[in-house]
Formats: C-alpha cells, sequence, structure tokens
C-alpha cells in the first residue's frame, strides 16, 4: 500500500491522548504516518505530543501559537502534510480514537482496493450493534443528516462522522481554503468536492462506508453556545455554496 498521512488534531488532549495505541499502530505499520497538530493548548498536550513523536520518525508535531478551532487544525494540518511529505493519502481521525486505528485502516485496505476512490469517508451506520450512540445525540445527527442531504442532493448517510480519507489529487481542492464553520466544516468539504467535479464525479469517486466501532469516550469539545449558532452556520454554507 501507498503511504497514508494521518492528521490529528488536538486541543488539551494531554489526560486523554492513548499515546499507547499511537505508537504501538505505527510501529506495526510502517505505511503510515501521523502529524499531530496543536491546536493552541492550554494544558501540556505539547509536551506530551513531542514525547510521543520522539519514539518515531513517522510521526510529526504541528503547533498552532493560538486555537483555530477543528476545521482550522484539520486544515492547517493538511497543507502542511501536502507541503512536507509525499504521501499518496491524507485522512484526519479525532484524538480520542473514538473511532479506533483499527476502523481508519479498514477504511484505507477499502479504499485502495478501488482505484477510482477518491473520497472515502466513514458513516456512523447501525450496523450488527457494533455502534451504539446516546439517543440524543443520534437524533441530533439525522436531523443534521436529513437537512444536508437535501442541501447536498446527494444520498450521503453521515458527513459528520470524524474519519475521512482523500487521494492526494484533491486535498487542496478540500482544504485549500478556510472554513465558515469550526465544527460542521465536513459539509463545505463535500460542498466544495460537488463545486469542483460535480455530482457524477461524485458518485463515481465517493465511498461512505459504515463504521463497525465506535467508543464513545464522552467530553464532547462543542459548546452550549457554539450548539445554538450551527443552525445558522448550516444555512450560510448552503448559501454559500448553493450560490443562493
Amino acid at each position: 500500500m501507498s503511504e497514508c498521512c494521518v492528521i490529528i488534531p488536538c486541543y488539551n488532549e494531554s489526560d486523554r491522548l492513548l499515546v499507547d495505541e499511537f505508537r504501538e499502530f505505527i510501529h506495526s505499520h510502517p505505511d503510515y504516518r501521523f502529524l499531530f497538530v496543536n491546536d493552541g493548548s492550554s494544558d501540556h498536550t505539547l509536551d506530551v505530543l513531542q514525547a510521543l513523536v520522539a519514539s518515531s520518525p513517522r510521526m510529526h508535531v504541528l503547533s498552532l501559537s493560538q486555537n483555530a478551532g477543528k476545521a482550522g487544525a484539520v486544515r492547517a494540518g493538511m497543507m502542511e502534510a501536502l507541503k512536507s511529505f509525499d504521501s499518496t493519502y491524507f485522512a484526519f481521525l479525532d484524538a480520542d480514537l473514538a473511532i479506533p486505528l483499527e476502523e481508519l485502516e479498514r477504511l484505507v485496505q477499502l479504499s485502495t482496493a478501488s482505484g477510482s476512490r477518491k473520497f472515502t469517508f466513514m458513516a456512523k451506520v447501525p450496523k450488527k450493534g457494533a455502534v451504539d450512540q446516546p439517543l440524543k445525540r443520534f437524533v441530533m445527527g439525522r436531523t443534521l443528516a436529513t437537512i444536508t442531504r437535501m442541501s447536498l442532493r446527494l444520498p450521503v448517510y453521515d458527513t459528520q462522522c470524524g474519519c475521512k480519507l482523500f487521494s492526494r489529487d484533491i486535498v487542496e481542492v478540500v482544504m485549500g481554503e478556510p472554513f465558515i464553520s469550526p465544527w460542521l466544516f465536513d459539509i463545505e468539504m463535500f460542498h466544495r468536492l460537488i463545486r469542483k467535479f460535480g455530482r457524477a464525479w461524485f458518485r463515481e469517486h465517493a465511498l461512505e462506508v459504515p463504521l463497525e466501532q465506535l467508543i464513545e469516550r464522552g467530553g464532547s469539545r462543542i459548546s452550549g453556545r457554539h450548539l445554538l449558532k450551527l443552525p445558522g452556520e448550516l444555512w450560510t454554507i448552503h448559501r454559500t455554496y448553493s450560490g443562493k
């Protein structure tokens, strides 16, 4: 398999980062590389990351001086990785590994099995009882998904699952511009691909993969104040990319 560079946005993760899992994975998977983005953390996250990356030449740290939010951290990591590494594939994954590294590996294998796939993303589709979410989060997620599907005009089940994979040639298309929303930026990725290539291209080159494992870690990073902003951000995204 060609190399995959994985971006891990980190904000105040010093007590939650599963350093042993990252270390064990990278040592047994020579085709992977990790770039951890310290998103202006106010705790000891940078110290933990620096100690972690010292254990492998295929783990790296990018430290942002100010908090940019998840969207900004992922984008900064992707653009840095695109410039610095010759990886064929680029992915991002949440630092708490709610989606385990084994799921990322499965996503990469499914994507690379077909040479036509440019964008592969995981979805929290209930499958054999493996994905178990709190009811409130499930209802909110399905409501957002329904509105998003109408905006995209594509049969996508879940845009918000935090594990996505890109071929090198589309990273600039997806990440080249700053995002409107720090939390709904995933939706913007879909819109940008449609804007650049069209829906027919998306149906042919994108692949949605149901999750088989999801570990609820708790401690959501999104504040109640920002939750109130999401409907307005969703409307702004729709108007921006639909041209209305």
